[in-house]
């Protein structure tokens, strides 16, 4: 897989290499509770954990600066783009979606109704990229005091995969909607192009977000030999196996180097 970057005047190209590697340590359990408490307990510690880290040990790509035309009051004359985050101390990558496929056993999804918010502030979608339960009850707010449009579509930007399009003026300040479908839902604005974020949804609890720094962690893992899948908006899909064993951890590292 292949990514164009523009610095400096010339297109470069970053062939992205994924490397994972392993290490063990001892986990604490803490004691289990009694009845069907002891019993769920004890479900969820017999587990592993993984945890990772996804980084560029060299060059990444720059925020591209972005013009804005449109309600400068609020917005301003411009704004970076935020499809590559990266951690200026230790290059790591944020907002890559952390999941693992084909799970068919271990902590059931939750029963109760998940909840969620994106907030338009400033002119952007925040937060830029979520991770949640399908099923999850939405809310959609406009905190700018203007005019925004909500439109929403589900893995790929087609008028048949579209699920929301409504206008939000300043007095309304939330839509709600429910994600009840599977996969990744894309929010843009029609009268803002600049403004955009996606929410990934999961029938399963084994997902998260890498952080600021590009870490993740997934608990509760039941051993096995699973595939890692990192999802970002730019990179796709990227995949390693990794191997959990009853209370380890393992470390799984997606490394994005140049190629120069």
């Amino acid at each position: 897989m292949a990514i164009q970057i523009k610095k400096e005047g010339k297109m470069r190209t970053l062939k992205i290499f994924l490397i994972v590697s392993f290490c063990s340590t001892l986990l604490v359990i803490g004691c289990s509770k009694k009845g069907e408490e002891k019993k769920e307990a004890t479900k969820q510690t017999e587990g592993g954990t993984i945890t990772g880290l996804v980084y560029f040990p060299g060059e990444y790509p720059e925020p591209q600066k972005i013009l804005i035309n449109q309600d400068q009051h609020i917005c301003g004359a411009f704004q970076y783009s935020e499809d590559f985050v990266v951690n200026e101390e230790n290059k790591g990558l944020a907002n890559v979606v952390i999941s693992l496929a084909n799970v068919t056993n271990g902590v059931p999804p939750q029963s109760e109704t998940s909840h969620a918010t994106i907030d338009q502030n400033g002119c952007r979608y925040v937060p830029h990229v979520q991770a949640v339960p399908v099923g999850t009850q939405l809310e959609v707010l406009n905190s700018d005091g203007i005019l925004h449009n909500v439109h929403v579509y589900l893995n790929s930007i087609d008028p048949a995969n579209e699920v929301l399009n409504k206008a939000q003026p300043a007095f309304l300040k939330k839509v709600e909607i429910t994600l009840d479908k599977k996969g990744v839902y894309y929010f843009k604005c029609d009268i803002h192009e600049h403004m955009n974020a996606y929410i990934v949804t999961f029938d399963h609890p084994y997902f998260t977000v890498t952080d600021s720094t590009g870490h993740f962690k997934l608990e509760n893992v039941p051993p096995g030999n699973y595939t890692v899948q990192a999802w970002h908006e730019v990179l796709g899909n990227l995949e390693k196996q990794v191997t959990v064993t009853k209370g380890q951890t393992s470390e799984v590292t997606f490394e994005i180097l140049p190629n120069e």
